[in-house]
């Protein structure tokens, strides 16, 4: 005798507890949560076996509920605790059979806090089956494509039942092992699960942990937080996508204004001026006709592997004293391994904003020079120059450098919650 549709209880015929019948006509085993009998239920309920009284795994979905998934609606009717164990430590799930009246049979995983939606899906290519042996033997992370998306490697488990209550549309034993691979996508996992009798795909999805807990009557308050899983959805920042654009615009448009601006303003009011170093101290006078810009003094030497460090003071119209400042050039090269080497630059500015208009007056010394080598020399000459009317530049690069940061920070988020995503793999290289 097999097992009527219409079914809605039966008594468990090993203790004669009463058992709701919730699934459909394809389940072929029950096991009753009282006396922990393995019922046939295409046998008229005959004894299969039976696995004793054990202690209900740490789930707070329980046989009976009902939620939905995608506006389908679908009931808990079974329980199974999952275990395994891997150089010392467990790791402990519960998974729950669901049953829908339209839709048939998938599976409600409560791992962490979280809950999973499991479902086989068939229409997965079979020659790509991945295998345990050949992720061992891969040199990077498999990667499988189904619907359009890529999943990559992300863990091989390799499961245990050490508890079952309900109904199931096979008949389950404790002590059975399944081996997954389990592959992350951009949405969902997919998994290759192998058992000793066949090989399924199943592709499980991060349901809304408090949208599920509402409706199955439960209160996600007192159950506590979940871990974080690599299904959990990415939270952008609001208008993340305009603020990222934003900030990359601005950073070059600030470099490009402070090139622009850097390169094509100014105008000499010093011709360079060649001048012998064994000379100097020695004074030298220009005209500033524009008092609201920077000014720059510029000086260029001959050093060769040796440096030469100049001071300059400006004074103004009246004779007060300016400005003061130290330009350094230097120049070093040689040839090592082979290969010829040069560092440092032989020119140097100084910057100043005049305060007035009129005469100025530049004093050029020698503060102090120096050599590296037996054959270097410092500047014998510096030739000096000074232009006015410069815009600074400094604030714009501080702008862009500020928007590039901003833009890195924003883009970081995201590369920084990929990278969290596989934090958990037991991939190693």
């Amino acid at each position: 005798m097999t097992r009527a549709d219409a079914l809605s209880s039966i008594n468990c015929t090993q203790c004669g507890a009463g058992l709701s019948v919730l699934g459909g006509g394809r389940v072929l085993s029950h096991v009753c949560g009282y006396c922990g009998a393995v019922l046939d239920t295409q046998d008229n309920y005959k004894i299969l076996t039976s696995i004793g009284k054990r202690d209900h795994p740490d789930s707070p979905v329980k046989i009976g509920m009902s939620l939905t998934y995608r506006d389908i609606p679908f009931s808990v009717i079974g329980t199974l605790g999952m275990s395994e164990t891997y150089r010392g430590r467990t790791w402990r799930w519960v998974e729950h059979q669901l049953f829908s009246p339209t839709h048939g049979y998938a599976w409600l995983s409560w791992e962490d806090g979280n809950v999973l939606f499991t479902r086989k899906t068939r229409d997965f290519n079979m020659d790509h089956w991945l295998s345990s042996g050949t992720v061992e033997r891969a040199e990077t992370p498999p990667t499988r494509q189904y619907a359009g998306e890529r999943y990559k490697y992300y863990e091989t488990t390799v499961a245990q039942i050490d508890f079952m209550e309900g109904e199931f549309n096979w008949v389950p034993r404790i002590g059975e092992t399944t081996e997954t691979i389990t592959l992350l996508g951009p949405s969902a996992m997919l998994s290759l699960t192998r058992s000793e009798t066949e090989r399924e795909v199943e592709l499980t999805t991060l349901m809304d942990r408090d949208t599920v807990l509402s409706e199955l009557g439960l209160d996600a308050a007192a159950i506590g937080p979940a871990l974080r899983h690599p299904l959990t959805p990415y939270k952008p920042m609001r208008e993340e996508g305009f603020l990222r654009r934003s900030l990359l615009a601005s950073a070059v448009g600030a470099v490009v204004l402070a090139v622009t601006l850097s390169g094509g303003s100014g105008s000499v009011v010093m011709p360079p001026t060649r001048v012998p170093v064994d000379s100097l101290p020695k004074n030298f006078s220009f005209d500033v006709t524009n008092a609201s810009q920077l000014s720059i003094i510029s000086l260029q030497g001959n050093a060769d592997n040796g440096w030469s460090a100049f001071s300059a003071e400006v004074a103004g119209p009246s004779g007060e004293p300016l400005t003061a400042g130290v330009g350094v050039v230097e120049y070093y090269q040689g040839i090592e391994d082979g290969e010829r080497w040069s560092e440092g630059s032989n020119s140097d500015r100084i910057r100043f904003r005049p305060a007035e208009t009129g005469t100025h007056t530049i004093t050029l010394a020698l503060e102090e020079d120096g050599t590296e080598g037996l054959r270097g020399r410092p500047a014998s000459t510096v030739t000096l120059s000074v232009e006015e009317g410069k815009i600074s530049a400094f604030w714009l690069i501080i702008a862009a450098a500020l928007f590039g940061l901003g833009w890195i920070a924003v883009t970081a988020r995201r590369s920084v919650y990929h990278a969290r995503r596989f934090a958990g793999s037991d991939w190693s290289d």
